[in-house]
């Protein structure tokens, strides 16, 4: 069952950065934080909202510290708590430009994480990442960065997980790396005082992409429980019911952010993805496309991944 707990606004599509393996569409959008604000009022002014949290993506969202701090003041007047803002860690001008942006947003009541996405595709200098991160415990703590990363397969020991090797002796906190049962590796960076936690995934990759179909099985129906219990508000204004990268398909759009937050989750009570992704299961559509002849080759594990080629298919 669709029941959202969190908004995350998209702030921005611009970034300073140009990932291979980022799926955002490139086209300068940018969300109006009043629209934001008025939204969040019909979200908190509804009897059917279980939404608790704010959270902010882009593209680059510290690009628009206005947005971010406006809508912060307003989430808090209306006593949202917050999840995450998410950044390269890379934006800033010089070392006053990014204490002085921090300094504002931390002023506004921010009192959330910071997700730092790190990794070889993004290719940030580990001096500039390493400031960013000491500036962020000035400002909001000792465990107020988290790391996402992203490793390609095959990685050697040259990749993302040397990177973070290098980046704990650069702030002088230790390493130490486990890998969960859903495969997802977890370090943590630490030096007792400091508490820096790294979650790292590998790559995952469009329906389009012949290297999301050689895996060795499909993956588990999960009903979007991990990821898609949320409204996430395209830098478009578009809202869709994940913060999956298939998220950018048309067939999972909801509304539009100048939508009541009760027009939305009517909209969603009615879509027809909304239904397969959170009550039957996105594995029950598998046969009926590998009988309608759209199924590639192979096998995904990648929930994400056969979302996407769902979309794709025009047949929803």
């Amino acid at each position: 069952m669709f029941n959202p707990e969190e908004i995350i606004f998209a702030v921005t599509t611009a970034c300073n950065l140009h990932c291979p393996h980022c799926f955002v569409n490139r086209n300068p959008f940018n969300l109006k934080a009043e629209d934001a604000v008025n939204f969040l009022k019909s979200v908190n002014d509804s009897p059917d909202s279980s939404i608790e949290k704010v959270g902010f993506s882009g593209g680059e969202p510290f690009l628009r510290p206005d947005f971010l701090c406006q809508v912060i003041k307003a989430a808090i007047d209306m006593d949202f708590m917050f999840d995450r803002i998410m950044t390269n860690g890379d934006w800033w001008k010089n070392e006053e430009d990014l204490r002085t942006t921090l300094q504002k947003v931390y002023d506004a009541g921010y009192d959330g994480k910071i997700g730092l996405s790190y990794d070889t595709f993004h290719a940030q200098s580990e001096e500039r990442i390493a400031s960013f991160i000491q500036t962020v415990w000035d400002i909001f703590g000792s465990d107020a960065v988290e790391i996402q990363s992203v490793k390609s397969e095959g990685e050697s020991g040259s990749g993302t997980t040397q990177m973070l090797k290098s980046l704990a002796k650069k702030l002088n906190l230790s390493y130490e790396e486990e890998i969960s049962k859903s495969g997802l590796g977890i370090a943590t960076l630490s030096d007792g005082e400091h508490f820096l936690p790294a979650y790292i995934q590998t790559e995952s990759y469009q329906a389009g992409d012949i290297r999301a179909w050689k895996d060795k099985s499909w993956f588990k129906d999960q009903h979007c429980a991990e990821m898609g219990q949320i409204l996430f508000v395209h830098a478009t204004g578009d809202i869709a019911p994940c913060c999956g990268f298939a998220n950018e398909n048309k067939p999972l759009f909801i509304g539009k952010i100048t939508d009541t937050f009760d027009d939305v989750l009517k909209n969603a009570g009615q879509s027809r993805m909304i239904k397969i992704c959170y009550e039957e299961g996105l594995s029950s559509q598998i046969k009926i496309l590998k009988e309608l002849g759209k199924l590639p080759e192979g096998k995904t594990c990648d929930i994400c991944t056969f979302c996407d080629l769902l979309c794709k298919t025009e047949i929803i």
